[in-house]
């Protein structure tokens, strides 16, 4: 029956995932079929789809398979799909749809839905746990390197001693150069484990292979036989969308973050400037009304400064305690006018575990933020829709530091003033965190969330403090500044932070602004123009979007 349903899938233009593979096969042929044809007429743009694809176009599906409303096969397999109600046909269930509803509000505007998240584990981690997460984050990106439908694929076992060409989808275990100047990647996949030599004559094959990670999942084109394998291309699993999304609704979304709440650093000031900003309270009738129109805040992580993250650190604190700290950043935020819908997620030098995915900030530390009707608080990672279907991925970036000590092109170029630049590297590989053993991670119970499932509209990161915005394959990347000056340590590893800006982006006509609240700037101020940056380093300009690939702003301070 899987066999069948494979080919029903091939034969509309995409493939299912274990998990979904599984679960189709349970239905009889007329139910998979209706299924199949059903998420076939959706356009969905992956190629494979997942269990997390599938719940996110929950209610179009459902909607479809209306008429075997009853029918208990079917509401099994909607229920195993994780629908609640009682029959899937019934409408006023309010878990209807995909994803949690974050607000109360039934108004159009200023609605959050929360996509996808991490199924933290409710029992004992153990080494079993270890074992599934990564056989789980293998299967998922095998998943999208199938779909680009390369030739003569096979499995490391299968190859045999006579000489042929293969494409083999493997994980990194490790790389070295050779006397010869080669390079030597040692593979594995489910069946076993190879070498594959990559000739520094093949300068595009060699070029990629500099870039590898350890446990990265990639796509080997290689000839030779199972004494030695030689590379001939390889391809990582990339992720993008076909065109740029836009909304009905003429709303701006604000990306910030890295308070950093406690420290003497902190720049409160300059918050509180952005607040009365927000607040319609600073700016002249034009900036007053490009205000009205923020409806969304972004605050992607180290929303305060945390205690005790690094050896005298209570030398640079105000409020010496979480509570404290979390209690400054709900009398901020409750300074914001109630209809901006606020999201947060936690980052490193949160109240939460280091290791990620990481939970949503408790009420033990942040009660008042729990009370608060306007603020949603999400998991880091969390996939985020907003009105309009705009999908935001907000992830700190706990990751960024590693993939730049790694990438020799990133790490010599400045990647610490590049944060996107990085992030494009976690499209690429379709996971947020690919590097066992540069940073602590939690076995999750279902699946890797640090896997890229869905592609989002926006991507938006934190942690480097500078504030930066590119395109990558349709996918506006959006790296936030901070409210926190130079610290020691950042003078000690000559990283530069620029405070104070904030990216809008506008639903609507994907306009871009960047505002800039630091020291010396008296007024609000841009140009006439589609996409404007707002008093960056005490300049005016504008910056497009456009069609083209690369950066839009930030980089490499001059």
């Amino acid at each position: 029956m899987a066999s069948e349903i494979l080919k029903m899938c091939m034969a509309k233009g995409f493939l299912l995932d274990k998990e979904m593979l599984e679960m189709l096969s349970e239905l009889k042929e007329e139910g998979s079929q209706k299924v199949i044809e059903t998420l076939s007429n959706l356009g969905i743009e992956e190629r494979v789809i997942t269990k997390t694809i599938f719940t996110s176009h929950f209610k179009k599906i459902r909607d479809a398979l209306v008429n075997y409303s009853g029918d208990d096969e079917m509401d099994h397999f909607f229920i195993g799909m994780g629908y609640k109600g009682e029959s899937f046909g019934n409408e006023k269930n309010e878990n209807d749809e995909a994803g949690t509803d974050l607000t109360a509000s039934e108004a159009k505007v200023g609605k959050v839905k929360l996509l996808s998240a991490p199924a933290f584990p409710q029992k004992k981690i153990t080494v079993k746990d270890f074992v599934k997460h990564f056989r789980s984050r293998y299967e998922s990106i095998k998943g999208y390197l199938e779909a680009r439908d390369f030739d003569d694929l096979t499995s490391i076992r299968k190859i045999g001693n006579e000489r042929g060409s293969y494409t083999i989808i493997v994980s990194i275990l490790g790389k070295r150069m050779t006397k010869n100047k080669n390079m030597m990647l040692e593979v594995e996949d489910m069946t076993g484990v190879s070498r594959v030599l990559v000739n520094h004559n093949k300068q595009e094959v060699f070029d990629k292979a500099r870039d590898l990670l350890p446990d990265d999942i990639v796509a080997i084109n290689v000839s030779g036989s199972s004494e030695m394998l030689f590379a001939n291309d390889l391809n990582f699993p990339e992720g993008g969308l076909k065109e740029k999304r836009t909304s009905d609704f003429d709303e701006y979304v604000a990306f910030s973050g890295d308070f950093h709440a406690g420290s003497t650093m902190f720049l409160e000031d300059n918050l509180l400037r952005f607040v009365k900003w927000l607040n319609g309270e600073e700016g002249d009738d034009r900036q007053r009304a490009l205000a009205k129109k923020v409806k969304y805040l972004f605050l992607t992580g180290d929303n305060v400064d945390g205690v005790s993250h690094y050896p005298g650190q209570e030398k640079h604190l105000i409020q010496k305690t979480s509570r404290g700290q979390y209690e400054k950043v709900e009398e901020i935020l409750k300074l914001i006018r109630s209809d901006i819908q606020i999201i947060i997620c936690p980052g490193q030098h949160d109240s939460v575990w280091v290791g990620e995915p990481q939970p949503i900030i408790g009420e033990r530390f942040a009660e008042g933020l729990h009370k608060m009707e306007n603020v949603h608080l999400v998991p880091n990672p969390s996939l985020v829709e907003v009105d309009g279907g705009f999908k935001i991925l907000m992830y700190h970036g706990a990751s960024i530091n590693r993939f730049i000590d790694e990438i020799p092109e990133i790490r010599t170029n400045f990647g610490h003033r590049s944060p996107t630049r990085v992030v494009k590297e976690m499209l690429r590989r379709r996971h947020l965190a690919p590097m066992h053993g540069g940073m602590d991670y939690i076995p999750c119970e279902k699946g890797d969330p640090m896997v890229i499932d869905i592609i989002p509209d926006i991507l938006a990161t934190a942690d480097q403090h500078r504030p930066e915005i590119s395109i990558h394959n349709n996918v506006l990347l959006i790296a936030s500044s901070c409210w926190q000056s130079i610290t020691p340590f950042e003078e000690k590893v000559g990283n530069v932070p620029d405070p104070c800006k904030v990216p809008l982006f506008n639903l609507k006509n994907r306009e871009i602004k960047i505002l800039d609240f630091s020291d010396g700037q008296k007024e609000i101020k841009w140009e006439s123009g589609d996409n404007l940056v707002c008093n960056v380093n005490g300049k005016e300009g504008t910056v497009s979007e456009g069609d083209s690939e690369g950066l839009i702003y930030g980089g490499e301070m001059e």
